[in-house]
């Protein structure tokens, strides 16, 4: 009889170490979707082990990862977990992903890597501008996603009045005045193009008593509506 008792005890020490082992288990495993503002990284677990955390790294290359985020766990749970992230201004046109879960004297184990393309340009965006009723100036703040020349074009609505140039556009936030002295009143088209994405604003230039009589009563101009 001391056999089969010694096997259970045996198989009870096996199922103990694999439980030990086995820090967390995915209910789903690391799964990405490609949004015009970024990378949404998502898992879903059904056990963890207390003092868990979740680091969420990125690569370009698929070998040299950093890390970008951590998200600590439930602690001690085996119950469905669900997490999200949501990586912003992604660059790249290729990305990898991957997740290191770590515990506390347990060495880290990574998830599958995951691969996630940009299906967009977004090489630019206009984050605010300033009053749409200027007098001699309109300023505009953009968001570079690349770095290059960015092509403005401003033209009159109801007249043959035009001007064009270029800036130089780099990563993060770009800040940009247009000199709009020697253009006459009225209504105007600013565009802006990266390559082939292009972006407008209507504005309206004003002379300095008209923009005192338009502002006579109590309502403010609207400003920086982006």
């Amino acid at each position: 009889m001391r056999t089969p008792i010694i096997l259970l005890f045996l198989l009870s020490g096996i199922c103990s170490l694999q439980t030990q082992a086995q820090q967390v288990v995915f209910q789903q495993e690391l799964t990405g979707e490609v949004f015009p503002i970024g990378h949404l990284l998502r898992w879903q677990t059904s056990f963890e082990a207390p003092g868990a955390q979740f680091v969420l790294e990125k690569s370009s290359d698929g070998l040299n990862f950093q890390e970008i985020s951590q998200l600590a766990g439930k602690g001690g749970s085996s119950i469905q977990n669900d997490y999200q992230f949501l990586a912003p201004d992604v660059v790249e046109a290729v990305n990898f992903y991957r997740l290191r879960v770590q515990v506390s004297n347990h060495t880290p184990v990574y998830s599958s890597i995951i691969t996630m393309k940009n299906k967009t340009a977004n090489q630019f965006a206009i984050l605010r501008y300033s009053d749409i009723l200027p007098t001699a100036s309109f300023g505009v703040e953009v968001q570079g996603r690349a770095r290059g020349f960015l092509q403005w074009q401003i033209r009159h609505l109801n007249q043959p009045v035009e001007d064009s140039g270029q800036w130089l556009m780099d990563y993060g936030i770009n800040d940009y005045s247009l000199d709009l002295t020697s253009l006459p009143e009225g209504p105007y088209q600013l565009s802006l193009q990266f390559g082939e994405e292009k972006e407008s604003l209507t504005i309206r230039k004003v002379s300095e008593a008209t923009l005192k009589t338009m502002t006579a009563g109590s309502d403010a101009l609207p400003t920086n509506r982006r």
